[in-house]
């Protein structure tokens, strides 16, 4: 994770209860964030944290529903709202830009105007080539940009008193588009041949004749790299149970959304997570302890279905193709076969 980070004790007169009418992000007062002089940055605890409770409430930077999920329920577009949707009951776009944008009622569509139409031409304009031609991952990953660009854009219309009451609830953090530049990955993350595809998919589809974001071409093919390291699968039932397993085990199901978190994403991850994550239905990530977690421990979670990778050998080839570390968590390290593993311990964040 990214080592540039600010660390802040949590105010202890914040409640350790999240309330259940607001929608706002909720951050338990005894969690806080450091920097590990390998990893980067990390969530750990300044208190003793009871299993079961509540850790994190994060609401997305930007989400989009899972475009290859043919038939399913959509997610509403209004960023404020982020409900499952059928696509027979919601209100689509009057421009018909995607069949996949969708909102739960007309007053969602309303007060969505103003972001949707920063990326509604782009959608009539891209997405069926770019689906044909690029595939339905490319599209999304495109798409997630977009709507990080889209909030961006609208960001700036906020007042002033917006900003400082998301400060006050979650001090120490930060957040918006200042949390999304703070993330972790760069072009020297990932593979050259990686990097190389998606500068064409930026200079094609992002570039200034595509979007008015104002951004030059270096810093759209780094806000990918960052939304690819950073970007959570959203999926119907938690990540991270993993001791022990449901017999026979229940996996995650299907994806249904993808999103980025700005203060999630600082989670690293462990084969032996103390933390299992949900969406909630509203979009928000729910970290939740697993166990019981001690002052001063590291919160990490499990960045894939703890359900489909049992075996060490397993879960590290899966992390090393897709997240591009090696891990070294206390149960690889104990499962580990002596001479299987030559490679460095690197935390890298990222979600699949």
């Amino acid at each position: 994770m990214s080592t540039e980070s600010t660390t802040a004790e949590p105010s202890i007169k914040v409640t350790t209860t999240p309330t259940t009418t607001s929608l706002r992000p909720w951050i338990h007062p005894h969690l806080t964030h450091s920097v590990n002089p390998i990893k980067g940055r990390q969530l750990e605890t300044s208190h003793p944290i009871k299993k079961g409770e509540v850790l994190l409430i994060d609401t997305p930077y930007a989400i989009i529903p899972a475009v290859d999920a043919a038939g399913s329920a959509l997610l509403c577009s209004n960023p404020q709202c982020n409900r499952l949707v059928s696509p027979n009951t919601g209100q689509s776009c009057p421009n018909r830009c995607l069949a996949d944008v969708i909102w739960c009622n007309q007053t969602c569509r309303q007060t969505d105007q103003r972001r949707h139409e920063f990326e509604c031409a782009w959608l009539s304009r891209y997405a069926t080539s770019v689906r044909s031609k690029r595939g339905e991952y490319n599209f999304g990953m495109l798409w997630l940009i977009v709507r990080i660009l889209a909030r961006q854009n609208t960001d700036t219309l906020l007042s002033d008193l917006a900003e400082e009451q998301e400060e006050e609830s979650n001090p120490g953090f930060q957040h918006g588009w200042e949390a999304i530049q703070s993330l972790c990955g760069s072009t020297e993350t990932w593979s050259h041949e990686q990097v190389r595809s998606w500068t064409g998919l930026a200079k094609k589809y992002l570039g200034p004749a595509a979007l008015p974001h104002g951004m030059n071409a270096e810093n759209v093919l780094a806000l990918i790299c960052k939304e690819e390291a950073n970007s959570f699968g959203l999926y119907p039932r938690e990540t991270g149970i993993f001791h022990p397993l449901p017999t026979p085990p229940v996996d995650r199901g299907e994806q249904f959304g993808a999103a980025v978190y700005p203060r999630a994403s600082i989670a690293n991850h462990s084969c032996c997570p103390n933390i299992i994550h949900k969406p909630d239905g509203y979009g928000r990530m729910v970290f939740t302890a697993s166990r019981d977690i001690e002052a001063g421990e590291e919160c990490c979670i499990s960045y894939f279905d703890m359900t489909q990778y049992i075996d060490v050998k397993d879960r590290r080839e899966h992390l090393q193709t897709l997240f591009r570390f090696v891990c070294g968590c206390p149960r690889c390290a104990a499962e580990e076969v002596p001479g299987d593993n030559d490679l460095q311990w690197d935390a890298f964040p990222g979600m699949d």
